[in-house]
């Protein structure tokens, strides 16, 4: 599903900040990537994404070279990926169902099917009664809900999550690790960065630990 072949990614101050990484993630794995402020836990995310590109090195993801992608092609590419934020990105002025319907309205997606999908993943995550609310209207928690609600809508094969409980408290964090969990069950690869190992513990014996853009063990 994903294989990384001496990537390294290093911004201007020329620090690594992933350092000469090999790694594979096979398909329906469920997988933490670990480590301390710094380590290159999100720069890991976003090459995976095709939001950074490697310096050296290339990155294979369900069997397309993205280091080789034309930027045209990267937009049709990300259909099939899924991401989930810290700071859940939502459009703050649209409601919860507009946010999570947004990605299949950008790719012309009948306006039945739409809402057939959407009132489907709101049910699924437990927000369905929130539809018409503001994201502001919503706790923390929901809002992360909504995120992952938006995140999954398009049936991704794999989902990213960079830092997905770092705003939330033990519980609610919790609760949106067994959701992606569920997701995990359903088929989908899921890779979550986080720098608590804790957590990653509880949940997954698939690990990967970063320092300082190496992997470690």
């Amino acid at each position: 599903m994903i294989k990384l072949h001496r990537v390294t990614k290093y911004y201007e101050n020329k620090i690594p900040a992933i350092n000469d990484i090999n790694l594979n993630i096979s398909k329906g794995d469920f997988v933490f990537i670990t480590g301390p402020s710094g380590a290159g836990k999100s720069t890991l995310i976003k090459l995976i994404f095709s939001s950074e590109k490697p310096n050296s090195g290339e990155i294979v993801v369900n069997g397309k070279n993205i280091t080789r992608m034309l930027p045209k092609e990267i937009p049709y590419f990300r259909r099939s990926v899924g991401v989930v934020f810290q700071d859940f990105r939502l459009i703050q002025n649209r409601s919860v169902y507009d946010n999570v319907a947004f990605p299949l309205d950008i790719i012309g997606t009948r306006i039945k099917l739409v809402k057939k999908k959407v009132w489907q993943v709101l049910k699924w995550v437990g927000l369905l009664q929130k539809k018409d609310s503001l994201p502001l209207q919503l706790s923390g928690g929901e809002q992360q809900r909504v995120a992952i609600a938006r995140a999954i809508i398009n049936n991704p094969i794999l989902l990213l999550a960079d830092e997905p409980s770092g705003n939330l408290d033990p519980k609610l964090s919790f609760e949106i690790m067994k959701l992606f969990k569920a997701i995990n069950a359903r088929g989908t690869t899921v890779v979550i960065a986080t720098h608590d190992k804790n957590t990653a513990l509880n949940f997954s014996e698939n690990i990967i630990t970063l320092e300082r853009g190496k992997l470690e063990g």
